[in-house]
């Protein structure tokens, strides 16, 4: 018996828990996955993208034959007869702040649509009479295919509110993730139609704290700022929770000048973010420096914040935010010499003590 009980401690050695223990099941070598401390070479990445892309495909197959089997008929639609979820989730339309969506419409020209989107019957009797549908998830899929001329495979089902919201937000954990701020207002939306804290917890699938801190930034920043900026996906939390102290001690109205600028608008949605960031951390600065004020804002000549000089006591303070250019502070140093050598062969300023 224990010549056999050591036959098989030798066949699991090194399988065994870290520590001791019971031996542990060893694990499936189709995932794509690379043995522990070994780093993953490029032709087995590739193979774990390639895995991941083929579970994707069959996911929305499986999602496919679960609508069939239940007895739900796929139809085309009209893409101009559907109308988004009255639950604001998403802050891009089209190409607009999403990177993504021509990649998405060039794939549903060449492949078609391989997976249906879910719609309701209009709530709105009128509209429903003349055949409008509502969106509960697949909002960017209908505006790829206006972008293309082509009609939506739909499933059509009678949906609550309730049941649009929830199905709404499963698709969204799904397929392109919201950024914070959208997840964050999405939960505003959803209680502002009356929904109790715990659909929205299920429809965004959060526990209670991070509910309270995503309804903490709606709190601080108005929607109109929001729909300037847009997702800004690289933004998390803490930068938005700034932002909403900035902004309410915005009272000159900084935030809106800036995104009224052109250079603004030719921004992507981070840029955006951080154009209105950076302007209200310049004017925050000035107020809480003592003796600094005055800031005078330098732009390029398309109107794109380069720098900010004010005053500290006798001296001059000259601010270079990052929409700058990286680079141009090291670039400006450099140059600070020559531009203060001909700036005293103007003559102006008068002299300087050597020391």
């Amino acid at each position: 018996m224990n010549a056999r009980k050591d036959r098989l401690r030798s066949l699991f050695a090194g399988e065994t828990a870290e520590g001791g223990g019971e031996a542990a099941t060893p694990a499936p070598a189709n995932l794509g996955e690379a043995p522990a401390r070994r780093s993953a070479s490029g032709a087995v990445k590739a193979m774990g993208l390639s895995l991941g892309s083929l579970s994707q495909e069959v996911e929305e197959a499986r999602r496919l034959r679960e609508a069939l089997a239940a007895g739900e008929q796929v139809v085309e639609l009209d893409p101009a007869l559907l109308e988004r979820s009255p639950f604001l989730d998403r802050l891009s339309e089209g190409g607009h702040n999403d990177e993504a969506f021509q990649e998405l419409t060039r794939s549903l020209a060449e492949h078609g649509q391989q997976v249906p989107i879910l719609v309701r019957p209009h709530p709105d009797k009128d509209k429903a009479a003349r055949g409008f549908y509502q969106i509960a998830y697949g909002h960017r899929r209908v505006q790829a295919a206006r972008a293309i001329g082509r009609p939506v495979r739909a499933v059509v089902r009678e949906l609550a509110d309730v049941d649009l919201a929830l199905a709404q937000g499963k698709e969204n954990a799904e397929r392109r993730a919201l950024s914070f701020i959208e997840r964050a207002f999405f939960t505003k939306t959803l209680l502002d139609h009356g929904f109790d804290r715990a659909t929205a917890q299920a429809a965004l699938a959060v526990h209670k704290s991070e509910m309270s801190r995503l309804l903490q930034v709606t709190e601080n920043i108005p929607l109109s700022i929001v729909q300037a900026i847009g997702p800004a996906p690289k933004a998390g939390r803490p930068r938005w929770l700034k932002l909403g102290e900035l902004l309410a001690k915005d009272v000159p109205g900084f935030a809106r000048d800036e995104i009224s600028r052109q250079s603004f608008r030719e921004a992507d949605s981070d840029a955006r973010f951080q154009l209105v960031f950076e302007r209200l951390k310049a004017a925050e600065r000035c107020r809480g420096g003592g003796a600094r004020s005055g800031g005078k804002r330098i732009e390029d000549g398309s109107g794109r914040q380069i720098g900010e000089l004010s005053k500290a006591g006798q001296a001059m303070r000259l601010t270079i935010p990052a929409s700058a250019g990286q680079g141009f502070a090291d670039y400006l140093v450099e140059r600070l010499p020559q531009l203060h050598a001909e700036f005293r062969r103007t003559g102006q300023g008068g002299s300087a003590k050597e020391n």
